[in-house]
């Protein structure tokens, strides 16, 4: 087994206005994956019994800020600022940038931005997001 050493992973994104690009400054991203899950136990039964229900996903990115970022780093920030969002934004995510094979895959709505500036740090934004639809995963 080989280990991925962090600094490795990428995300590209496309919105409904632009096309999919590498985000550029990014720090590090998640993705949480949950299933909800039904219990069937029936009177009668001894122990219960579950089945899978709906899929969701959120998930979570760190950008240094880029006061000059290019259109494509700009999209990804400012996307938390259209109201009415479809979730038509396309999102992929990499844990190594050089197997593009190897990928998590999704539609989804940035729905969070924190910005902020601290004293003796890196300006970052903290972006958040949440999958809409079927998520696909080749990793």
């Amino acid at each position: 087994m080989a280990a991925l050493k962090g600094d490795v992973g990428k995300i590209m994104f496309h919105n409904a206005a632009g096309t999919e690009a590498d985000i550029s400054g990014l720090r590090n991203w998640s993705l949480s994956i949950t299933k909800d899950t039904m219990e069937t136990t029936v009177q009668g039964d001894t122990s219960k019994t579950f089945i899978g229900g709906l899929i969701s996903g959120e998930g979570s990115a760190t950008l240094i800020y880029d006061n000059a970022g290019n259109s494509d780093y700009l999209a990804f920030v400012e996307d938390v600022l259209t109201t009415g969002d479809a979730a038509d934004a396309l999102f992929e995510l990499f844990p190594d940038s050089s197997a593009s094979s190897k990928k998590i895959g999704f539609s989804g709505i940035i729905n969070g931005a924190t910005y902020g500036a601290e004293l003796g740090s890196i300006q970052e934004i903290n972006i958040t997001f949440q999958t809409s639809g079927a998520i696909t995963s080749d990793i």
